[in-house]
């Protein structure tokens, strides 16, 4: 079993990881005219913060590739960065909200059941001998 959600921690890390890379390229490279042509939530906030937005998903696309993909022993710190994902899914589920943009909120949830996965499988991995 834990061999398994190991397996399934990684898949989930990759996947984690290639969307937070998009979206964080995107939203650090993109013009502002490009984000609000397809809805990027940080376009709610002044320029220099939704940059920041795309530069901390940056990283945390690279630390999950890292800790949550490669060096599973690592598990605190994709578990660290896969609760930074469930902050920053929340974040941008209550923007589309208030932005009436409910058609984003099912992906909002499933990047954050992903993140949910590797915090799991972190735990789990602390709590054997």
């Amino acid at each position: 079993m834990a061999f398994g959600l190991r397996i399934l921690a990684r898949i989930a890390a990759l996947l984690l990881a290639a969307a937070f890379g998009f979206f964080g390229y995107f939203k650090t490279v993109a013009s502002r005219a490009v984000l609000e042509q397809h809805h990027a939530w940080t376009t709610a906030l002044p320029d220099l913060l939704g940059r920041a937005v795309g530069l901390s998903e940056l990283l945390a696309a690279a630390l999950l590739l890292i800790f949550g993909a490669i060096l599973l022993d690592r598990g605190r710190v994709a578990a660290g960065v896969a609760l930074y994902a469930i902050g920053n899914q929340v974040c941008a589920a209550l923007v589309h909200i208030a932005r009436g943009e409910s058609a984003a909120l099912p992906q909002n949830a499933v990047l954050a059941g992903l993140a949910l996965l590797i915090i799991l499988a972190a735990r789990t991995r602390r709590a054997k001998p």
